[in-house]
């Protein structure tokens, strides 16, 4: 064997390995990324690097785009398009599944013939994002192998460049589709999922699943995919005043657990993120995305019970303007609350392969840091 052949392989071993880490009977530790964006810089990689370790994530599920029903073009049509392909690989390492999200309402508006084309369609972005995905990380790594090679064997880029992207191929093993379907659109969502697969024939392809189709699956249909993830959140009417928290509620929660086993093989998602309903009155005007720290502010709020925080003076905050009386219900799941849900879905799906948190974000990864590492701890 070649000098340079024995220096490369000795240097893609580790990408080897990892390639293959996930194949164990061990379930994997995985974060959903739901951002439109990664903005890299020094500070932000160490932390995900050191917060990666610690709580020991191995895998992301990285939000593509959402396809929603366009009323000026009568199609469905392509948003919320996630735009840093050249730098997200940084984050995810060697381990992610794209996600792509699709209204219900498309399929409300879509006709019963359009489901093979959309199929195409959305395959056809997909593998457009992710072949732009894979040439930004196999420069990358090709770059880094380059770069520890004595000369003259580093002129050998072409040959570094075609290894990398071989041992890249057997990574892209899953794709994921997400929405909440009903069942006056089901019977076009599953043949959607049917003509889509039919672009993925060696491809691993999974669906969410929202806790209503999973407890009513007689009435809502079995997704015809390989496999489900249970998403354990977003669980109440968030526009009813008197919903007690429609991102995690673990009385909710528990009633949809007293049902046989769901006739698809399942992982198991869970929140580690929240938001505060905002109410005038009755009337719900709207989510206000911000941490615990808004309602510090007790010039401005004035603390009602456990969750619900008065607005006592007219004021601005960011784009919004509250009048006094206005409420605020605090809606970020309790930590002891979700620890006890988790052991309790763990026990009722035992064979799940991936455990995973929607999503991502620094500040809710510190909140429920814990609980994170609990839950992944435990198997």
């Amino acid at each position: 064997m070649s000098y340079f052949k024995a220096s490369l392989l000795l240097l893609l071993l580790p990408l080897y390995f990892s390639c293959n880490a996930n194949r164990t009977s061990k379930a994997e530790n995985s974060f959903y990324y739901w951002q439109s964006t990664y903005d890299w810089d020094y500070g932000w990689s160490t932390w995900t690097d050191s917060v990666k370790k610690a709580v020991g994530v191995q895998h992301f599920y990285l939000h593509y785009f959402d396809v929603d029903w366009s009323e000026n073009l009568s199609m469905p049509v392509p948003v919320a398009e996630f735009a840093s392909l050249d730098y997200i690989d940084r984050l995810l390492g060697d381990n992610y599944t794209p996600v792509v999200f699709i209204t219900n309402r498309t399929f409300e508006r879509l006709p019963d013939s359009s489901c093979e084309w959309l199929a195409q369609r959305v395959a056809g972005r997909i593998n457009s994002m992710t072949d732009k995905l894979e040439r930004s990380i196999v420069h990358g790594k090709s770059t880094d192998i380059y770069n520890q090679l004595p000369s003259p064997v580093s002129t050998q880029w072409d040959s570094i460049v075609k290894v990398v992207a071989t041992a890249r191929k057997r990574l892209k093993t899953e794709i994921q589709i997400d929405c909440d379907w009903t069942a006056g659109t089901r019977e076009k969502y599953f043949r959607f999922l049917q003509a889509l697969k039919g672009h993925y024939p060696d491809k691993t392809l999974s669906a969410t699943i929202r806790l209503y189709p999973y407890k009513y699956a007689p009435k809502m249909g079995v997704p015809p995919v390989d496999r489900g993830m249970l998403m354990c959140y977003n669980l109440g009417n968030i526009k009813d005043a008197n919903t007690n928290n429609s991102v995690f509620d673990l009385k909710t929660l528990q009633q949809y657990f007293n049902v046989p086993s769901y006739p698809l093989q399942l992982d198991i998602a869970f929140p580690v993120f929240g938001w505060y309903a905002w109410f005038r009155g009755n009337e719900f005007k709207g989510i206000i995305h911000d941490d615990p720290s808004l309602v510090n502010d007790t010039i401005t709020f004035a603390h009602v019970d456990k969750q619900h925080y008065r607005v006592m003076t007219d004021t601005v905050l960011g784009d919004n303007y509250y009048r006094s009386g206005d409420i605020l219900r605090m809606e970020y799941p309790d930590a002891d609350m979700l620890n006890t849900a988790i052991d309790l879905v763990k026990e009722k799906v035992p064979d799940y392969h991936r455990i995973t948190f929607y999503h991502w974000n620094q500040s809710s990864i510190k909140t429920y840091e814990k609980v994170i590492q609990k839950a992944f701890a435990a198997r």
